[in-house]
């Protein structure tokens, strides 16, 4: 790894510190940007989903659109919310308006169960999803997978609507939206990215076959991949014939709604001769001198801090290609965001992004920031000073 950037370069660095992120739902259970969709969106439709779950996590009944969204995209908005965020479910998509108001339009909502209900339901995904929580992206997103098989059994329930996670769950039987929503609900709660799809299935000649269907992509360790959690349910246990699939095999068979279709070429969140660590530097004050360690949940002692030394999260994104790449980083550190962008790391170099936390030096506890390329959840790295 390279020596500490110069001084100069460490101003200009701080001083591209900045909010990377617009307005997200203060009400929001987990980071909103575990929607690979929802980091597709353009910064008005970013706002209007951000306001449509504020208002429906507290039941209210009318959301302004933001100026420049058209009506079709204004209620395109309110689905997004039902597939994409289904733990909001005391909305009623069907009931709800898109109507015109004084200075632009406003989304009408209609509810079809009380915010009561609705908030018990959080509580409930919240508590089945930490089984999920902290095994890693690649197993935890493969162990909902397989658990959908032993929830549900496929077909229409005796109550309510089974296209919907919430009543899904409540029958214990559900058909592909169902299954498509509850594989993004789990995931977004326990911590993983993962995105709900709709469209088209496909016959062995590439041809529409009249059915209508719903499956995911997740990113797991920086790798984006198709699974399609309802056709591997065989019964007791899950198969993996649709898991862990890239795009161009999956298209052979699932064809995306055209609103998905930016997101059907995703392969990895950096290029492939691009990588990233994540890890502790110290400062003695004058610049950073040395990594602690490269293990996730450090502990660190605040006694081996030297004088006017502090410990500061660091990541380091290493280009080994022939070309300059331009990124945008991001990170969240115990729960407020921020970052840097758009930086460009010349080839065959590598750029530390490093925050100066001295506040660290007077408040011991656990820590975490959460790394993101692009607005895509990169990694994290935790530690706890003692």
């Amino acid at each position: 790894m390279k020596k500490a950037l110069t001084a100069a370069a460490l101003v200009l660095l701080f001083c591209l510190l900045s909010a990377a992120a617009g307005a997200e739902p203060s009400t929001c259970p987990y980071d909103i940007h575990l929607s690979i969709l929802y980091n597709y969106l353009s910064e008005p439709m970013q706002t209007l989903v951000d306001r449509l779950y504020d208002a429906l996590y507290k039941g209210e009944t009318v959301v302004k659109v933001p100026g420049g969204i058209s009506r079709d995209d204004a209620y395109w908005a309110t689905d997004f919310v039902v597939n994409e965020t289904p733990e909001l479910c005391a909305f009623f998509r069907n009931g709800s308006q898109v109507v015109s108001a004084s200075g632009g339009l406003e989304i009408h909502l209609a509810y079809n169960l009380e915010i009561s209900e609705q908030q018990r339901f959080i509580r409930k995904v919240a508590s089945m999803a930490r089984a999920y929580a902290g095994k890693g992206e690649s197993q935890g997103i493969r162990a909902i997978h397989d658990d959908l098989s032993r929830i549900y059994e496929y077909g229409w329930g005796d109550i309510g609507d089974t296209q919907l996670a919430y009543y899904a769950l409540l029958n214990g039987k559900a058909v592909c939206n169902g299954y498509a929503q509850t594989m993004v609900m789990f995931a977004h709660f326990a911590g993983y990215t993962c995105s709900y799809i709709d469209g088209n299935t496909l016959d062995e000649h590439g041809r529409r076959d009249g059915g209508r269907h719903a499956w995911n992509i997740a990113c797991a360790d920086g790798r984006y991949f198709w699974l399609d959690s309802t056709w591997d349910d065989a019964g007791s246990k899950a198969v993996a014939t649709w898991y862990n699939l890239d795009g161009a095999t999956m298209a052979k068979s699932h064809e995306p709604d055209p609103e998905y279709r930016p997101i059907l070429g995703l392969k990895t969140v950096l290029p492939d001769q691009v990588r990233f660590t994540t890890h502790l530097d110290v400062n003695n004050g004058g610049g950073y001198t040395r990594g602690i360690t490269q293990e996730n949940g450090v502990s660190v002692r605040l006694r081996d801090l030297g004088s006017g030394e502090y410990y500061s999260p660091a990541l380091v994104i290493w280009n080994s290609s022939r070309s300059p790449v331009t990124l945008t980083i991001t990170y969240s550190l115990d729960g407020n965001r921020s970052g840097w962008g758009p930086w460009t790391v010349q080839a065959g170099t590598n750029t530390a992004f490093r925050i100066r936390p001295e506040w660290l030096r007077n408040y011991p506890g656990p820590h975490e920031i959460i790394w993101y390329c692009g607005g895509i959840r990169l990694g994290s790295f935790s530690w706890n000073v003692q």
